[in-house]
This record gives structure tokens, sequence and C-alpha cells, in this order.
């Protein structure tokens, strides 16, 4: 058949550890950033405000920043006194790795940084 071009199983297979890494480091990061749009009186002090935060929040995940991050967060509740500074760090590490193509490390990572916050926070948050 002229026109239909046959999918290399490798790249398959990429895009498959592609979408997991994703997935997983999305999961996280709504995890490691959630709570960051408590009351503020109006509509758009309250939209500025979380706009800032959300900024200076991922400027942290990218510099690899867990003062800045924790600063940030810290108001925030219990979930966030559970996140350590090793499950930050790897993180940030399961981003980079993401990034450059590491989609296995990035996956593992994720894993580690997921189980880690489970046996700390308990199943709730994760169900």
């Amino acid at each position: 058949m002229k026109g239909i071009k046959r999918v290399n199983p490798i790249n398959i297979k990429i895009m498959q550890k592609y979408k997991q890494a994703a997935i997983a480091i999305a999961f996280l990061t709504i995890i490691l950033s959630a709570g960051i749009c408590n009351g503020v009186p109006s509509r758009e002090e309250k939209s500025k405000r979380q706009q800032n935060q959300k900024i200076a929040i991922l400027e942290a995940f990218e510099n690899g920043d867990y003062e800045s991050w924790r600063q940030i967060i810290s108001a925030k509740g219990e979930v966030y006194g559970a996140i350590s500074e090793e499950d930050f760090n790897k993180f940030v590490k399961a981003r980079q790795a993401a990034r450059s193509g590491d989609y296995e490390q990035a996956i593992n990572l994720s894993a580690e940084v997921e189980s880690e916050l489970k046996e700390k926070l308990g199943e709730t948050y994760f169900s």
C-alpha cells in the first residue's frame, strides 16, 4: 500500500515512556504546588497573587531551590510539611531527567517521591 508509513516500534516505546514520565511529573507538580489558591478578598487580587505564586513555585522547581519553595507553601498545611528537601530534590531531578529525554530515570524518581509521600501522608491524598 502506497502512502502508508510504518511506525517504528522503538518510537512507540519512547513515546510510552515519555507519556508515563509526563503523567508522573504532572501529578507530583500538582501535589507540590497545590494549595496556592487560598482566599484573598477580591478576584483580581486573588488572580494576581495566584499567578505570582505559580511563577515563584515554577522558578523554585527550575532552580532546585527548596528554601524558596518551602517559604511559598509553608502556610499551606500538613501536606507540604511532609515534603522533605530530599523529596523536593528528587522531584527536581525527575523534571530534569524528563526534559533531557531520560524518561526511565524520570519515572523511577517520580515513583520514589510518590512512594515516600504515600508513606508519610497515607493513601488519602493519592486516591
